[in-house]
This record gives structure tokens, C-alpha cells and sequence, in this order.
């Protein structure tokens, strides 16, 4: 569900130079190591680029972090949905959840002069910190941001999530969030539990996240992380995940697992051990399918996401800034009028939420 955009906040990123129409890009070029963002402290590129006179002359890269789920594909149907609507072209870059690749890609785009705004879904924030912020702002192209930080801002909150050379950062899934997840997860058991972690890709920003805040349990009595494994967040991955995490650990109590696509998984493998109401799952992602599971009792909870309206924000900001308007550095999605106050469905609360995807 989309919500307007905050007008609060300040910005003063410079917008670009029209470009020639745009066509998809095929993926080229070497990587060197990221560095350090050469930017303003307010974003401002220093190359003085002038910018589109009309929110029709955005030509926009939309780098997905990848294609392969329904969250991502909620997202890219939403994002040509708001194109269409403001009447700016965009392509879609699929980096099948490999963050050279999509370094490549936008390398690419850069040199081709054919964009003049980027959309993006970072595998790897710190990989593509210097193409999305120095290099970017050299060639006068706005930046969004959406999902994941860049350039070391992986655990940061509020408004220092946001990169300087960026018009702003879209996401609801900071280090905030996932602390009180693991809260959560504390609270249910007050007596300690053996705990799993399942995650996407090691370099994704909200695995780090996830990592960062289970930390949480360590300072706690009872409490111990047992196993940990990284996936491509499909369902496949998810139950070999949780087949190898349950055999290794007969006397596990809680599964984490931060994508309902692989807690799907999760929940067959759990069944499948006849382990199903002595392992618990708690799930981020919030999907009609967790929100069905959490009904019937299959997981203790989930964390809701919003892909459409994440990407629709993350836009709508290029846009807005075009006209003139203000974007926050920071939009956040937790605070979203989609949401009932908070985030956390459970299973007092699943009838007060609606799934994106």
C-alpha cells in the first residue's frame, strides 16, 4: 500500500542534465574496490550539473538487488506502476542477488549517458558507495536508495542511514527493527532457548543487521545462538537450511528466519522432523502466506515489509526532488500509514494487516 511521501527534511542534491532514451544495458565493465563517498554533507554534486527542467525528462535505471521472489517482483511491478503514472521512462536492471554483477551494471550506466537518475537495491552498499555517490554526482544523476544502505551504513538509524551525494534513503528494515525483533524473541521464552538464524547473503545490509542485533542474545542467561546460514532467500535454501540446522540440533527451540520466502522452507522442514510445536519460527517479511501461517499457528510472528510502497517512494523522491520539493533524507517505512503503529504481526494482531505481496 503507498502512502504520500514526508515533506520534512532538507536536501540540495543537484538534479542532471537530460539524457539521450533509455534501453537496457548488458553488464561490462571491471570493479575496483569502493571508496569513501566524495560528496557535500548535504548531497550536492560539485560538478554543477543542471538538472531536468520537467519530471518527464527522467530517464531512470532501476537496479533491483534481484528477480528471483515475490517480494522482489512486487517491487518492480510497482516501480513501472508509478513510471507510467508520472510519465518518465525506466528500465529495470536484474542483479540476480550478485553484487559484481550489479556493480557492472551500473558502471555501465554510468558511462552510457542514457540515465540520468539511478533507483537503487544494493547487494553490496559498500561496493557501490563511489559509483552511486562520487561517480553519480560527477555525471550530475540523482541517486535513490531503497532496502539496503550504502557506503558503511548497514546498522545505522534515522537519518544517518541516508548517504550524502543521494537524494534520500527508503527502508524499513534498520538495526532498530531487528533488535526489537530479537527483543521479542526474549520476551516469549524467559527461560532461555537455543536459537538458529537464517539470512539472505552475507553482504546483504540486512543480513548485517540481523547479525548485528542478535548479538543481544549472548548478554542474556538461557539464551544461545546454535547455528547460523546464509541463503539466496528462496524457499529451496531455506528448508536445506533448516533440515541441516535441525538435524545438527535435536534440542533447538527457535528458528529466525529474516524472509518468508525461506521460512516457508523452514516451516516444511520443521513439519518434516515432526519437530512442529517444539521449534518456534519467527519470521520477517510479512507476506499473505506468513500472515495466513501466523494465523493458524505455523509461526510465532512476522515482521511486516512493504516492496511496493518502498519502491514507489524510492521514485516518487527523484521525482519530487525534480519539482523542487522537499524529500527527507530518511523515509521510514515502519512509520507508514499502511501499518497499524507497528511492524509486528502476531498473533493477536494478524487481522489488522495486509500483505503487499
Amino acid at each position: 500500500m503507498e502512502r504520500p511521501l514526508k515533506k520534512s527534511g532538507a536536501r540540495s542534491l543537484l538534479a542532471v542534465a537530460a539524457c539521450a532514451f533509455a534501453v537496457t544495458l548488458t553488464a561490462g565493465a571491471c570493479s575496483v574496490p569502493s571508496d569513501q563517498a566524495a560528496a557535500t554533507s548535504d548531497g550536492a554534486s560539485s560538478t554543477g550539473a543542471k538538472g531536468p527542467a520537467e519530471v518527464s525528462d527522467l530517464k531512470i535505471a532501476y537496479f533491483s538487488a534481484g528477480t528471483s521472489n515475490a517480494y522482489l517482483q512486487a517491487a518492480i511491478a510497482a516501480a513501472k506502476k508509478e513510471a507510467g503514472t508520472l510519465g518518465v521512462k525506466l528500465d529495470v536492471f536484474d542483479g540476480q542477488f550478485d553484487a559484481q554483477k550489479q556493480f557492472d551494471q551500473i558502471q555501465t550506466a554510468l558511462t552510457s549517458g542514457r540515465y540520468n537518475a539511478f533507483a537503487v537495491e544494493p547487494n553490496d552498499g559498500n561496493l557501490v558507495c563511489k559509483l552511486l555517490t562520487k561517480n553519480a554526482a560527477d555525471k550530475g544523476i540523482l541517486v535513490s536508495v531503497f532496502n539496503l544502505p550504502i557506503c558503511g551504513r548497514a546498522t545505522e538509524l534515522g537519518d544517518k542511514t541516508w548517504e550524502p551525494g543521494t537524494v534520500t534513503y527508503v527502508g524499513g528494515q534498520t538495526l532498530d527493527v531487528y533488535r526489537d525483533w530479537v527483543d521479542q524473541v526474549i520476551k516469549d521464552n524467559p527461560g532461555g532457548a537455543k536459537v538458529a538464524l537464517i539470512s539472505g547473503p552475507d553482504l546483504n545490509a540486512n543480513t548485517i543487521c540481523f547479525q548485528e542485533a542478535a548479538k543481544e542474545f549472548a548478554k542474556h542467561k538461557g539464551f544461545e545462538v546454535v547455528a547460523r546460514q546464509s541463503t539466496d532467500y528462496t524457499t529451496p535454501k531455506g528448508l536445506a537450511a533448516a533440515q541441516t540446522i535441525l538435524r545438527a540440533n535435536p534440542d533447538l527451540n527457535v528458528i529466525m528466519s529474516n524472509f518468508s520466502g525461506m521460512s516457508r522452507g523452514v516451516v516444511q522442514a520443521v513439519s518434516g522432523a515432526k519437530r512442529a510445536g517444539k521449534v518456534k519460527i519467527y519470521d520477517f517479511g510479512g507476506d499473505a502466506w506468513a500472515l495466513d501461517s501466523v494465523k493458524r499457528g505455523a509461526l510465532e510472528q512476522s515482521v511486516m515489509m512493504l516492496p511496493a510502497q518502498e519502491t514507489v517512494e524510492a521514485i516518487r523522491a527523484l521525482a519530487d526532488h525534480v519539482k523542487g520539493e522537499d524529500v527527507p533524507h530518511f523515509i521510514n517505512l515502519t512509520e507508514s500509514s499502511a501499518l497499524p503503529g507497528t511492524p509486528f504481526a502476531t498473533r493477536e494482531t494478524v487481522g489488522d494487516f495486509h500483505p503487499e505481496y
